[in-house]
């Protein structure tokens, strides 16, 4: 094997040749031998490449004229070079050719480069820089500055390029930099950088160099064995002579075996043009690999690597070639004779034949039980297959094992199997004691299926709250065709709201001739129940529910089979609810009396009143009192647990200093004297002392968020509605636009929608249909429901604080479409009268004369005309008008209001007028009558 190899610069006719260097059109395997690459046909590869990190770009411009027919030979020793007179430089003719002399490997493995670059682009000083890229992608691999090698030849061809005779180089790449590479491209660059970065100067981009190539001729299974044979050449062969063929499992992504092999000789693949690689003359191999059962199925390929002796993991030069094998068993079917269910023998039985050509490696066979429904195996058994001639003459004769495929086997009942689907799995492995081994091949039989069938009703009779006891008694009956596999009946109590059980007790039933006379399940006749549990604190503010189960243990423990019945019946203890009849003041004397009926008040003895100081933000004081007899609540509260007891008085004595405070109380239910550790507490809110309050006659402020009409969420559209519903209505009919009306023309288009999903065609868009429009159930109520949420919660807050919670809200809104009949989330568009109603909601006022829900209703797209007549605003005069003011406006040459708008000062105001929500002068040319000005806030 030649460790040297160089070739020089000739003259082949008028052409100047170079026998050097094999390139490839990259594509492993394919040599292309440049063996008449002459200058003017050596033109770079496709412009626009880039080193990586380096911004090479391949600059071809005239890079193939540098020599043509005609040319003398360059002799670069010669007196008569001496004796040339000076050079003529000329940087305006374009020139930029080069070539690749020579390259050889070293025993090292480094790989040596000789050429040249010549160019019109050099000046005085530049650096001449190589940069090796990897010949698939060009991803930069190392960069070299190299010195000056003389060439007076390439001078002779280029007399007047500013760099040529000087233009020659040499260059050493490591092997270390190169390893794992298939090919190499090498970039030659004059520039001013010192780090060989662009900066004037020209690139030469030489064609690819094939460092190592490789192909596999067979890849196949032979008997129990896997087949490789091929080739592969590699530069670095001469100095990793040791050549190691893996066996690669794709499917597993993992190695599944290798050994080591003798190259034979290659010739062919010298006459292809791979004679310039290192050991293209002895590159072919065979390997073999024995298949091993936990190989069937995955697909394998194949690395081919030389390392040095001994040294298969440590600097290696690899290969991954370009076939792959996947050990299909291509034979694998099955079918089942018998698959039934005798409950009567307590039996499953099945039997069936299954060929396999997997069976071969995997000898052990098995026939699983498979619980489709819980997902898992019930059993299994160890099942010698028997003779099955017929299979092999029905045309599965191609299969391994299809004269001994046949198995039959049967399962005991168990309470587990009842109600559920049961499948079989047919498994050939290569254990055949009871564990599966390391490697197995299936057959589903997924179209038998069978059903241990069973069918239960249950009823509740009583679900309820035994309040003088504090428990929760159940009564009803489940009748179960399961409770025969499974005798042990039990009731749980089940907490929803944290989704757990709460406690659950062995009941069993009892005699029930009226359940067998309406129903004819197994048990009917003995599947009444009656229990009851104590109400225990973890219970309080979750919602119950109970649970019926038949179980095969009559134990403590529910065992390892159950059937379930879930009733729907459920009891909320997280109810509560006060009244605050007194809350007042004299001097430093704060009086309080009320009630407060709570759930919660089981396991919590101790009833505090705390006062709170919502001027400071703080609790003032507390005090535990007696609850008092409440019979006035029975009727309207009596599914309370304490409706008997919850009325409660108590007074306060707060400092001089604070009798000008905002206070409110708060009650609440603990399980310690001084109200900590587990409580449950309620703000009661229907009265505040000195709170921030408009005068009566006004709008009263809520402290509470404000909630849209109930009766009005998910209301229906139709002819002459508006709103954002009806946008979206329109926006699907395509005939959406700001008035956003409801015509009939869109009610005729909506009958042709419920008429194509099935629907009475109306014409009137309720849920069904809005469904069929694509659109979602919390979009259709959503919309009705948004209220801006309350900004201002502390009734200590002023005057101030409730003006700026409205221009707040309203400016949320801006830029926001401006469409007739809408009020509600700042998602959508908002008209005049629905903005003020939002940012009146965020402030605390609820006005009756207008609703954002209600607007959208026939009628009702001139609601500030209802809000300008409302008597619960304050009327003020022009020259008083303050920031948070309604600005109202009359249509000009009318009487008639039109408009509102909320004042931001005495000249501006923000408002909602076509296209959009913005902020305006308060008169202008499209709305300059203003009918008055009303107040909100005192």
């Amino acid at each position: 094997m030649e460790e040297k190899k160089h070739f020089k610069l000739f003259k082949a006719g008028k052409k100047w040749c170079t026998m050097a260097i094999a390139t490839l059109a990259v594509v492993t395997g394919t040599a292309l031998l440049a063996g008449n690459a002459s200058a003017d046909e050596a033109a770079p590869a496709t412009a626009g490449q880039t080193a990586q990190s380096t911004q090479v770009v391949d600059q071809d411009a005239n890079g193939g004229q540098a020599v043509t027919a005609g040319h003398q030979q360059a002799a670069g020793n010669s007196e008569q070079d001496k004796q040339q007179p000076q050079r003529q430089v000329d940087y305006q003719t374009p020139v930029n050719a080069g070539n690749l002399d020579s390259a050889s490997t070293d025993k090292a493995g480094d790989v040596a480069f000789s050429g040249w670059h010549a160019t019109n682009q050099y000046q005085e000083g530049m650096h001449h820089y190589v940069i090796v890229l990897n010949g698939s992608n060009n991803q930069e691999l190392y960069r070299h500055e190299v010195t000056t090698v003389e060439r007076p030849d390439v001078d002779k061809v280029y007399p007047k390029a500013p760099v040529a005779g000087q233009g020659g180089f040499t260059v050493t790449v490591p092997a270390d930099q190169i390893s794992g590479v298939s090919s190499l491209r090498l970039v030659s660059r004059y520039t001013k950088d010192a780090n060989g970065n662009p900066a004037g100067g020209s690139d030469y981009w030489f064609p690819v160099v094939t460092t190592k190539a490789g192909w596999i001729d067979q890849f196949k299974v032979e008997g129990k064995q896997i087949t490789v044979s091929g080739w592969h050449v590699d530069d670095q062969a001469g100095a990793k002579p040791e050549h190691t063929i893996i066996l690669w499992d794709k499917t597993k992504g993992k190695e599944a075996a290798r050994t080591t092999v003798k190259n034979t000789a290659s010739a062919d693949l010298v006459k292809a043009g791979y004679g310039v690689v290192a050991n293209g003359d002895q590159a072919r191999f065979t390997a073999n690999f024995t298949i091993k059962p936990e190989m069937i199925g995955d697909e394998f390929t194949i690395v081919s690597r030389y390392n040095k002796q001994g040294q298969q993991n440590t600097n290696t030069s690899d290969l991954w070639l370009n076939k792959t094998l996947k050990l299909n068993m291509a034979g694998n079917t099955g079918y089942l004779d018998n698959f039934r269910i005798d409950q009567a023998a307590g039996k499953v039985y099945v039997s069936g034949w299954h060929a396999d050509d997997a069976s071969v490696f995997m000898p052990g066979h098995y026939v699983i039980l498979f619980d489709r429904t819980a997902g898992h195996e019930l059993a299994h058994k160890l099942v010698k297959t028997t003779a099955s001639d017929d299979v092999a003459r029905a045309g599965y004769g191609n299969i391994a094992n299809a004269n001994q495929s046949r198995f039959s086997t049967s399962f005991d009942i168990t309470p587990e199997m009842v109600g559920h689907d049961l499948v079989i799995i047919s498994r050939y492995s290569n254990s055949d004691n009871k564990n599966y081994g390391t490697a197995t091949s299936d057959y589903w039989f997924n179209n038998n299926v069978v059903n241990f069938p069973v069918k239960q009703q249950a009823y509740l009779d009583n679900f309820s709250l035994d309040v003088a006891n504090k428990k929760v008694n159940v009564k009803g009956w489940h009748a179960d065709d399961a409770s025969v596999y499974m005798p042990g009946h039990y009731i749980i109590l089940f907490d929803k709201t944290a989704n757990h059980e709460i406690a659950h007790k062995y009941v069993p039933t009892t005699t029930s001739l009226d359940v067998m006379n309406a129903t004819h399940i197994t048990n009917a006749n003995q599947a009444r129940f009656n229990v009851s549990f104590d109400i225990t604190p973890e219970t309080l503010n979750h919602t119950l529910t109970v649970v019926s189960r038949y179980s095969n243990s009559k134990t403590a423990d529910y065992g390892t089979a159950t059937s379930d019945y879930w009733f729907n019946n459920q009891i909320d203890l997280n109810q509560q609810d006060g009244w605050l009849d007194d809350l007042s003041q004299n001097g430093t004397t704060i009086n309080v009396s009320g009630w407060h009926v709570a759930d919660s008040t089981v396991g919590l003895k101790h009833h505090v009143i705390l006062l709170w100081d919502y001027s400071q933000n703080r609790e003032v004081a507390r005090h535990e009192v007696a609850n008092k007899p409440s019979g006035d609540l029975q009727a309207s509260h009596g599914n309370y647990l304490n409706n008997a007891q919850a009325r409660f008085s108590t007074s306060f004595t707060v400092d001089q200093s604070m009798v000008h405070d905002c206070f409110g109380i708060i009650s609440r239910y603990s399980n310690q004297a001084d109200g900590e550790g587990t409580y449950t507490q309620l703000w009661i809110n229907n009265r505040y002392l000195n709170a921030y309050q408009n005068p009566a006659g006004w709008y009263q402020i809520s402290y509470q968020q404000i909630q849209a009409n109930p009766s009005e969420v998910g209301h229906n559209i139709g002819p002459g509605y508006e709103g954002v519903k009806t946008w979206f209505i329109k926006s699907k009919l395509g005939t959406a636009n700001i008035h956003n009306q409801y015509t009939m023309s869109d009610a005729y288009a909506i009958m042709n929608v419920q008429r194509s999903h099935g629907l009475p065609a109306t014409g009137w868009v309720d849920l069904p249909t809005w469904r069929a429009l694509g659109y979602s159930d919390d979009l259709w109520y959503g919309i009705d429901s948004y209220i801006q949420p309350l900004q201002v919660t502390n009734p200590a807050a002023g005057r101030q604080a409730h003006i700026e919670a409205m221009i707040n809200a309203a400016y949320q809104y801006m830029g926001k479409p401006w469409w007739a009949g809408c009020s509600s989330a700042p998602a959508w568009g908002v008209d005049c009268s629905g903005l003020v109603m939002q940012a009146l909601y965020a402030a605390g006022i609820n006005p009756t004369s207008a609703s954002s829900t209600h607007h959208g209703y026939p009628g009702n797209e001139w609601n500030s005309r209802n809000l300008f007549a409302d008597p619960h605003f304050g009327n003020i005069s022009w020259n008083d008008r303050q920031r948070g003011d309604l600005v109202f406006y009359y249509q000009p040459g009318t009487r008639t209001i039109w408009h509102v708008a909320i004042l931001l000062d005495p000249n501006t105001v923000i408002e909602s007028w076509p296209p959009s929500v913005m902020v305006q002068p308060i008169l202008n040319g499209q709305r300059n009558v203003i009918a008055g000005i009303k107040r909100v806030f005192a």
